[in-house]
């Protein structure tokens, strides 16, 4: 339940439950669209297919090692949100 912390000074403090955040993040998928695409040079490093063969596995075996790849994505749920004391 919400409460006041009276070891903190600030006159504003805020409550937000891992419901609320399950929530908000629920009702933004339903009204709007995640998705997007990462260009294999978008990084520091480029993105290749052995670096996703750890998600994808099978990918290397299927077009070879160090391939250059753009990673395409579309977001459809979030959510088991956690929330910590002081973090």
């Amino acid at each position: 339940m919400p409460y006041h912390l009276d070891s903190h000074r600030e006159k504003f403090q805020n409550y937000i439950s891992a419901y609320t955040i399950d929530s908000f993040f629920s009702s933004l998928l339903e009204v709007t669209e995640l998705k997007g695409m990462v260009p294999y040079d978008a990084g520091p490093k480029d993105i290749t297919t052995s670096d996703l063969n750890v998600l994808l596995p099978g990918i290397v075996s299927h077009y070879g090692a160090d391939v250059p790849v753009d990673v395409f994505f579309q977001i459809w749920s979030l959510g088991n949100f956690q929330s910590f004391a002081n973090n």
